[in-house]
């Protein structure tokens, strides 16, 4: 339970250091990003509105963890959620379902684009598409020879 302890406690920093970049962002992009960088307003916005997801995705983290550091029945909890093999089977399979249609996305995108738009629009899902495919492919064959 200790090394589970300490593993929250590095997942604490990090959550908290995401905080403080998402901070620095929102700071730099939405409130001087047209005095700094003379950026246009919804550009600004939009990354504003990225760093402040990422923001409030990080505080809800940080304090999730923070609480389950500082409660020894929610620290109990955290740990079988995070050993079970069931939550661990069903992470593994959704995060390859997600992956699989991020790719299909990607590869009709680029197909749309390449095919109606001209070539050079379906350059990044294209690329995009095929670097994930190499990824996954990769990995797969590393956890092949490993098990």
């Amino acid at each position: 339970m200790e090394e589970f302890k300490k593993k929250l406690k590095k997942k604490s920093a990090l959550w908290l250091l995401v905080l403080i970049v998402s901070l620095a962002g929102i700071g730099l992009f939405f409130v001087f990003g047209g005095l700094l960088f003379g950026m246009d307003p919804e550009l600004r916005r939009s990354f504003g509105g990225m760093f402040g997801f990422l923001f409030i995705l990080s505080l809800g983290y940080y304090v999730t963890t923070n609480a389950a550091l500082g409660n020894e029945k929610k620290l109990r909890e955290a740990y079988i959620r995070s050993t079970d093999e069931r939550n661990l089977n069903i992470e593994a399979r959704s995060s390859n379902v997600t992956l699989n249609i991020v790719m299909v996305c990607l590869f009709i995108g680029f197909l749309f684009l390449t095919l109606f738009s001209g070539r050079e629009a379906g350059t990044i899902p294209g690329i995009a598409f095929y670097g994930i495919w190499l990824i996954k492919s990769v990995v797969k064959s590393y956890y092949n020879k490993k098990m």
